[in-house]
């Protein structure tokens, strides 16, 4: 898929643990395809990072973090919210900083795009 942002084709990979950092679910996407097409409805919580905002009206178990306007800054009681989000939420960023130590995802991917997702399927299977 072309990102009019980045100036090249992109791939996107989701991933799902659970509070164990176990994997349960790895989804990739060479076409264009919007983040809220996974299927979450058998999750008990979802922590989303700030690209997820407007998933809490899709699925009532979503959490993400709360942004702050010119108008509306945020209160101790938000930025405390935000914190333990994030806390929690660092364990999928360590999944993706393993992955990425994969250097074939790290940078320009240049291999066959019909392989991509059996290639990360594999490496989620060697992370996890």
């Amino acid at each position: 898929m072309y990102s009019g942002k980045k100036k090249c084709h992109t791939a996107k990979v989701q991933c799902i643990i659970n509070h164990h950092k176990v994997i349960l679910q790895v989804d990739t996407s060479i076409i264009q395809m919007h983040d809220f097409k996974l299927n979450l409805t058998n999750a008990k919580f979802i922590l989303a990072d700030s690209g997820y905002q407007g998933i809490q009206h899709l699925y009532k178990q979503a959490f993400t973090p709360l942004k702050q306007t010119k108008k509306y800054p945020l209160v101790q009681e938000a930025k405390d919210y935000n914190a333990l989000l994030s806390k929690t939420r660092v364990r999928v960023e360590h999944i993706f900083a393993k992955f990425k130590a994969f250097k074939m995802f790290s940078t320009t991917y240049r291999k066959s795009l019909t392989r991509f997702e059996l290639r990360v399927k594999l490496v989620f299977g060697w992370i996890g």
